[in-house]
């Protein structure tokens, strides 16, 4: 009876968790729109920054076109200068870049955002966990502890896109100053890289979608009987490989940022090699002692 009435509560309280967990993760699928006029209407101070640092571009760019041109009538004291008529071509180039750079951004981004509205998010999230408690009898408490699981880890990767989506906007702000970097040869690998970077987290956007539609068709059908422990370490393992996601499109050669705890996850490595070195010196001094 006592048994029961425990399970009953926990049953509650789990049901209660998980209508949370669909309201804040419904909430949080407008993260995926790739929709940067949110950012703006949330941030009004966005225009401001964007106008000053398209300003700040436009300084750079001359900047380094009057120094680099001072290092090419340099060239016979030992420094090494570019062409004049290359140099001033370039820069002539990046400078209508440079005004054009978030119309530039612009059409990534609405090109980002139209693959993303092929693909169809979906307007809420609608998971059911609870209706597997009558098929696995006494192991409902297990069931529990890997849902409670699931909503935390699929909550972890919704943060996570979140940070990949701040992340682009705050490219897309940076824009100018990436183009401004391109008017010289010595300088056009800080433009490469952020053009990089830019393809990489709009592709890292679409990736996101594709593994959120993933895991929910895979929440939408709830096996029965014990089938379900093996349908939750396949959640559980969509859920990891898309917050690897970023580490699998740099393999591949692109240059996404990364994102997560990567604070986090280096520090127990740093902590073992701190007390393994401890240890080794003080042997070496035991040792040395003993010799002696």
């Amino acid at each position: 009876m006592l048994e029961l009435i425990f399970q009953g509560f926990l049953e509650w309280a789990y049901g209660l968790a998980l209508e949370c967990w669909q309201y804040f993760s419904t909430a949080l699928l407008d993260i995926m729109s790739m929709d940067f006029a949110y950012l703006k209407s949330h941030a009004p101070v966005v225009d401001e920054i964007m106008q000053i640092l398209l300003a700040v571009g436009w300084a750079l760019l001359i900047g380094n076109l009057v120094f680099q041109a001072l290092k090419s009538m340099a060239v016979g004291l030992g420094f090494e200068g570019e062409d004049p008529k290359l140099l001033f071509a370039r820069t002539f180039v990046f400078a209508f870049l440079l005004l054009a750079s978030p119309q530039i951004c612009e059409i990534g981004l609405s090109m980002t955002s139209k693959i993303i509205e092929l693909l169809q998010i979906p307007d809420a999230v609608n998971v059911t966990f609870v209706d597997v408690f009558g098929a696995i009898g006494a192991a409902w408490l297990l069931v529990i502890i890997f849902g409670i699981i699931v909503m935390f880890k699929v909550f972890k990767l919704l943060l996570e896109i979140a940070e990949r989506y701040v992340i682009l906007a705050m490219l897309t702000i940076t824009a100018p100053l990436a183009f401004a970097m391109g008017g010289s040869k010595s300088t056009s690998e800080i433009f490469t890289g952020w053009c990089r970077m830019f393809g990489s987290m709009c592709l890292l956007m679409v990736t996101n979608v594709i593994f959120f539609k993933m895991l929910l068709s895979v929440l939408a059908t709830v096996p029965s009987g014990l089938d379900v422990l093996p349908w939750i370490v396949l959640i559980l393992t969509i859920v990891k490989v898309a917050r690897k996601a970023d580490a699998i499109v740099t393999r591949i050669g692109l240059n996404p940022a990364i994102t997560g705890d990567s604070l986090g996850r280096g520090l127990p490595g740093t902590l073992t090699y701190m007390v393994v070195r401890s240890a080794a010196s003080q042997i070496t001094k035991a040792v040395g002692k003993s010799a002696g």
